[in-house]
């Protein structure tokens, strides 16, 4: 496993980051428990959750399989902040929600702080100023280390980052983005962004899906247990175009000797960006042959190869990002 100097901050996180959202889907919990063991064991010590996952269930279960091995551990998780829909707000990101959120996911976790704490998607109308003097004044109590973003766009990180100055808030260190093979959009602004402020990219989706894992045929039915047969609109992007890219990038995992999940890790892993990706799974087999994905040998024109491939990726509309204007300005503010 290799390690990274997580942007400005002074800790050290594995470049491959444990995502806990689906973990206990389809293992029994002592199953799901000796996974999290063999994934720490394996050199992993960075774990991404949030409030939302199942409910909380995903914090409850983590806290149950970190027992004893806390303070090894690097936690990230996160305050959920809903689509804005007419008058109803069952969840923001408000001074009042954030505070109540961050208890209780430190209840489920049952730990005292927790290392990185970020708001799911940004709120379309609580000012900026009122999220991130709440989590500076978090961080001065102990509950949080750092603060991080997640879903936003280069211009909100930006715009924070210069709040944060203004007023001598802690800033934040990281940006949790979607970004894969089939979704590079975020090229264009935010990895120049995060390279100019060294901001660390903490991507998720690195096997879009499923759809970069080697698992779908041209021809022939599509699994019933995956989540590409379950969604009509990820199962729509089997197009015969995709098919020919996903037959090419099988030859080349070949001729490198990895699977084609290995391949789409390390693609992300190669890109001139801080990335750390986020892998997931509900399996042994889908997630423990990832954990030595840093060490892989793959042929530098066949990253390239697949880069070329899917250039037309870079320009599409972005992932999980629904606000793109700006939240009212906190005008009590001089």
């Amino acid at each position: 496993m290799e390690y990274i100097r997580y942007g400005n901050a002074g800790i050290e996180v594995s470049r491959i980051c444990l995502g806990a959202m689906t973990i206990t889907e389809r293992l029994p919990e002592e199953e799901a428990i000796d996974l999290v063991h063999q994934c720490l064991d394996g050199g992993i010590n960075f774990i991404d959750t949030a409030d939302s996952y199942g409910r909380g269930e995903s914090e409850r279960f983590l806290a149950k399989a970190l027992k004893g091995r806390r303070d090894q551990v690097i936690i990230s998780t996160k305050v959920w902040a809903s689509r804005y829909a007419g008058r109803r707000r069952p969840a923001d990101c408000s001074r009042r929600h954030i505070i109540d959120a961050l208890n209780a996911s430190l209840s489920r976790l049952e730990t005292d702080y927790v290392d990185i704490y970020m708001c799911h998607h940004p709120d379309p109308l609580t000012p900026f100023e009122e999220v991130y003097s709440t989590l500076d004044n978090l961080v001065k109590q102990g509950k949080i280390r750092y603060v991080a973003m997640c879903n936003a766009y280069a211009w909100q990180v930006a715009y924070c980052l210069g709040v944060c100055a203004r007023y001598g808030w802690e800033p934040p260190v990281s940006v949790q983005v979607h970004y894969n093979l089939l979704d590079r959009s975020i090229e264009n602004e935010t990895v120049p962004m995060a390279n100019r402020f060294n901001i660390v990219l903490q991507s998720y989706g690195p096997q879009s899906a499923g759809l970069l894992t080697g698992r779908f045929r041209r021809g022939e039915p599509l699994p019933e247990d995956t989540r590409v047969a379950k969604s009509g609109k990820l199962s729509s992007q089997l197009t015969d175009e995709m098919f020919d890219f996903l037959e090419e990038m099988e030859r080349i995992a070949s001729r490198n000797g990895v699977t084609m999940s290995q391949l789409a890790v390390a693609w992300v892993l190669s890109r001139p960006a801080p990335f750390v990706p986020i892998v997931g799974a509900s399996r042994p087999e889908h997630i423990l042959p990832l954990l030595g994905v840093c060490e892989l040998q793959i042929a530098p024109e066949d990253l390239d190869r697949l880069t070329e491939l899917t250039e037309q990726h870079r320009y599409q509309p972005f992932y999980n990002q629904p606000m793109s204007a700006a939240p009212p300005a906190a005008t009590n503010r001089v």
